[in-house]
């Protein structure tokens, strides 16, 4: 294949060829949620950018999680050759104007090397660095991006982009400080930006701070109530705040193997009815994208098996020795001696031992794991 529109998923999803499916799935959560939020964007360029990237992600899952398609998309990836680079320096060229041309065509590896022709030109032009940083955090280099945004920020403090820029950089490496304060001067250089508000509740999120998170991105939603990703974001907000109000298990550790990871559980009625409204709530914000659908249906399952009615027979042999001693052998002692009173007390003692036993022993299934998870110790939280 040589057409200039190949695209390397893998590098999309910033994962390496030999990626399992697991570790597939988790870069496809985490670049869907770097870049969702982008095709909020005002500036039309930037918003189809987002969209085009967005559309290769929904690629490399429906690609890289069917292994047929993957054999195949790896077949075709050998075989590439990537064109031709820019021509050499000459005069008359426009290598600003030649890298935004690059970014169009969706080859940042092009623009970044027009964008490095322009500064080796012009130093201290500070849109030159501005493509150069961004089409290394396009191809996923964020590290560079650090130091190239920050030459464009040295140049022109006020540009609200620039301190985004790097404030995406720090996010994709994790310095959650970092971006935040980037995030922040963004913002109050663009007031009111609702990308650069999702992106602090963005922060928010990875720091387990959901109810800040949640709080921003109801006033976003408000405001830009048509635009479906700020949707995405407070859908992601529900769910994680969500998590703040169920109980907390501790992981189930036996002979030094895990049995269960423990996590997040309903342990009361209220939890129950809580995530069922919250499902309902993510579901009619209408995202139609397919990880919070997912999300709705994992709410609704996990609030359907908390309700449902199961019965717990760990040590049930010695409630069916109660009842055969208190109540079946009166009874049929009763019987064989001719004593109609004598029977009938046994046939009470029958059914009241049977009824206490349903009464405790049939419940909710998030009591049995209530109970249970206590006994064990398991309970970090119960839950509000």
């Amino acid at each position: 294949m040589t057409t200039s529109r190949f695209v390397n998923l893998y590098e999309v999803l910033q994962v390496g060829q030999t990626a399992s499916a697991d570790e597939i799935r988790k870069a496809i959560t985490k670049q869907r949620r770097q870049w969702i939020k982008r095709q909020g964007n005002a500036d039309p360029d930037r918003r189809a950018e987002a969209e085009a990237r967005v559309r290769d992600i929904d690629r490399a899952e429906k690609v890289l999680l069917d292994p047929a398609a993957r054999a195949a998309f790896d077949r075709d990836l050998a075989e590439y050759r990537p064109p031709e680079g820019p021509a050499a320096a000459g005069n008359g060229i426009d290598w600003l104007d030649r890298a935004r041309a690059y970014l169009d065509q969706d080859n940042p590896n092009a623009a970044n090397y027009a964008a490095r022709e322009a500064i080796n030109l012009r130093g201290n032009d500070d849109a030159a660095w501005f493509l150069r940083a961004h089409s290394s955090f396009l191809m996923g280099n964020a590290g560079d991006a650090e130091y190239e945004f920050a030459e464009a920020i040295r140049l022109s403090p006020q540009n609200a982009a620039y301190h985004y820029g790097l404030g995406e950089a720090y996010a994709a490496m994790a310095k959650w400080h970092q971006a935040m304060r980037k995030y922040e001067e963004a913002l109050r250089l663009d007031p009111g930006n609702p990308e650069y508000r999702t992106s602090i509740a963005q922060v928010f999120l990875q720091n387990d701070m959901a109810g800040k998170a949640l709080e921003i991105m109801e006033s976003v939603v408000r405001e830009h109530p048509d635009n479906p990703a700020f949707r995405y974001y407070l859908a992601i907000a529900l769910h994680d705040e969500l998590l703040d109000h169920l109980g907390k298990l501790r992981p189930l550790v036996a002979y030094g193997e895990v049995i269960n990871e423990g996590g997040f559980y309903i342990l009361s009625e209220e939890q129950a009815s809580l995530v069922t409204k919250r499902a309902d709530n993510i579901a009619n914000l209408k995202t139609g994208d397919p990880d919070v659908n997912t999300m709705v249906a994992e709410l609704r399952e996990m609030a359907s098996k908390a309700q449902k009615q199961t019965w717990d027979w760990v040590n049930w042999h010695k409630w069916f020795l109660a009842l055969l001693i208190v109540g079946i052998m009166p009874f049929l002692s009763g019987i064989g001696s001719g004593s109609p009173g004598a029977a009938f007390m046994g046939f009470l003692m029958i059914v009241a031992i049977g009824g206490l036993f349903y009464v405790l022993r049939y419940k909710p299934n998030w009591k049995h794991v209530l109970k249970a998870a206590t006994a064990l110790g398991r309970v970090e939280r119960r839950g509000r």
